[in-house]
């Protein structure tokens, strides 16, 4: 298991918790931000794709997921001030 330290969390490389019907060995990617609440999200890709999986790898998959999975807050209208 590989852990790396991203700027919006920690994302780790494992072996996935079972793998059935795959042609190809499969790796598991899972993506837990910094003020996370138990929760995290996670893939499952070829083994081959994600060789050699680096820190730049590991940061583009945070940044992915965290721009899919936050809900940037907006303001009510466009002329409020933000604080």
């Amino acid at each position: 298991m590989n852990t790396f330290s991203t700027r919006n969390g920690v994302v780790t490389l494992s072996m996935p918790f079972t793998t059935i019907m795959y042609d190809y060995p499969q790796i598991e990617l899972t993506y837990k931000p910094n003020n996370y609440s138990g929760w995290g999200v996670c893939k499952i890709f070829n083994a081959l794709e994600c060789e050699p999986f680096e820190q730049a790898d590991a940061e583009l998959f945070a940044e992915t997921a965290e721009s899919k999975l936050r809900i940037r807050q907006q303001p009510l209208c466009n002329n409020q001030r933000q604080a």
